[in-house]
């Protein structure tokens, strides 16, 4: 069991070489044998040294005393085995009703909000196994989801790993038995208000009727199409920012112009990736949203401003050429860290770091690739920008100025920019002003210094005395990516 789980994280690049990796602990079978074998696997002397496990629980308040419980169980179990545990409890009934969901989809939601927000950028392991595989591609083919959702669970989806996708749920509980670990028994497994439990203890047996090996044959078919959605994932991923003109943490911004030059399959594809990013990793489209937005890109920038109001809050507004969607979250229900207003972080180069109070993760690396020196020792910059991967997110710099490490942090009062090709320095504040960033999206912009000086705004301005030049001999990539 533990080589079969290590050789399947290796299989697939799951663990970073070194860091902290958050791992989602509910108490039951599944997540506690995760959490045994994480614990045997990581940390120094063990097969994967440089990864440092965090427990993460989420008391959902459904079960009353018996939520209680499990959040003491697994507090208990993170302090006998010697790792830092964070333990959060909310009103999951409340937020479905504030939220408009579901009492499933609401929990689903929190519980992926809390566990970003313990991350800050790092990997989240959670305990999926094979029988949620089957159990959530059947899901998906009730709901119609389409081609993304068919694959089902993958083992990396963006920041969340699901080692134990290579096992069953009779092995984790045969490992728990073999380890003499305890899991606890959650009621709400049996409860037949909740689609997935319906699936498992009503629809799966009666398809084992009639195909004995149903479960298999949907594995199988999983497999084939994981394939056909990874390649789409690479063709978003290689148009992403060609299209997506800003992206903040409520609000991404599309231009209709360079979405509708692409085919249709990748313009629904793009779209979803934005609601999802906006709605906790999951986009609540359905094909008939995807129409009217299309409906209404067609009638083109000559009609007057409209704003279509979408399901989970998601309001997608039209005007001239800019498509804008937008959520109103509602934090007042949902657990968060608090950051002192003046929190910054230090960022080596190389090396990565979440942005304090955003939902931001920023990176600096040193530029080896001999043809790029080579070229920017000619001042060859059509060659340079051919050869390098730019656009709002993903910047260049001359590290000269930098040295070895960069602070970054968000605005404050009286920060100023030098911005490219400008002799004099600029509020930044007049630069957020001009380049008509939304007012409630000011505070959330990751600022890169060098010592005391501001060199990039992401997504927005680079400063001038870190352009690249002739003279460059070192050249830093600076980047920032949405943690979730």
């Amino acid at each position: 069991m533990l080589e079969t789980i290590a050789t399947y994280i290796e299989q697939h690049q799951l663990l970073p070489e070194q860091g902290s990796l958050i791992v989602a602990v509910s108490g039951g079978a599944d997540s506690l044998c995760l959490l045994h074998v994480l614990h045997r696997l990581c940390g120094p002397g063990k097969r994967f040294p440089g990864v440092c496990l965090h427990v993460a629980h989420l008391n959902h308040q459904l079960r009353g005393a018996d939520s209680e419980h499990d959040a003491q169980e697994v507090a208990r179990i993170a302090s006998v085995w010697g790792l830092p545990a964070t333990i959060e409890r909310i009103d999951v009934i409340a937020l479905a009703q504030q939220e408009k969901r579901s009492l499933e989809d609401a929990a689903r939601t929190a519980r992926y909000r809390f566990l970003r927000q313990v991350a800050q950028g790092q990997p989240i392991a959670v305990a999926h196994q094979q029988d949620d595989q089957v159990e959530t591609l059947i899901l998906h083919w009730l709901r119609g989801g389409g081609i993304d959702s068919t694959p089902g669970l993958q083992p990396r989806q963006h920041d969340i790993i699901r080692p134990l996708l290579v096992v069953t749920r009779a092995d984790t509980l045969a490992y728990c038995r073999q380890q003499q670990l305890v899991p606890q028994e959650d009621a709400s497994n049996v409860d037949m208000r909740f689609l997935r439990n319906r699936i498992r203890h009503e629809l799966l047996p009666t398809l084992e009727t009639l195909n004995p090996g149903i479960r298999e044959t949907l594995l199988r078919s999983a497999e084939v199409l994981r394939v056909d959605a990874e390649w789409i994932e690479q063709q978003v991923d290689q148009h992403w920012f060609q299209v997506v003109t800003a992206q903040y943490e409520q609000t991404i911004t599309l231009s209709t112009t360079r979405l509708c030059a692409l085919p249709l399959s990748l313009q629904r594809h793009i779209i979803r990736r934005a609601t999802a990013q906006l709605n906790a990793g999951q986009s609540p489209l359905e094909l008939r949203h995807h129409q009217i937005i299309e409906e209404l890109i067609q009638q083109g920038p000559q009609s007057s401003q409209r704003t279509l109001h979408m399901p989970q809050q998601i309001d997608a507004l039209l005007t001239g050429e800019t498509l804008v969607f937008t959520r109103a979250h509602e934090r007042k229900h949902v657990p968060h860290i608090v950051y002192h207003q003046h929190a910054e972080a230090m960022l080596r180069i190389p090396g990565q770091i979440a942005v304090p109070g955003t939902a931001w993760l920023a990176s600096a690396a040193v530029v080896e690739d001999m043809q790029v020196q080579k070229a920017l020792r000619n001042a060859d910059w059509e060659t340079v920008w051919r050869l390098l991967q730019h656009n709002n997110y993903v910047v260049y710099i001359d590290g000269g100025l930098p040295g070895d490490k960069l602070v970054v942090r968000t605005r404050r009062p009286g920060d100023r920019l030098q911005p490219l090709g400008m002799v004099h320095e600029k509020k930044v504040q007049d630069i957020l002003v001009d380049r008509h960033v939304p007012r409630n999206e000011r505070d959330q912009i990751p600022l890169f210094f060098a010592h005391t000086h501001c060199i990039w705004l992401a997504g927005i301005q680079i400063a001038e005395p870190v352009r690249l030049t002739r003279n460059t001999r070192r050249l830093v990539r600076l980047a920032v990516h949405p943690i979730s």
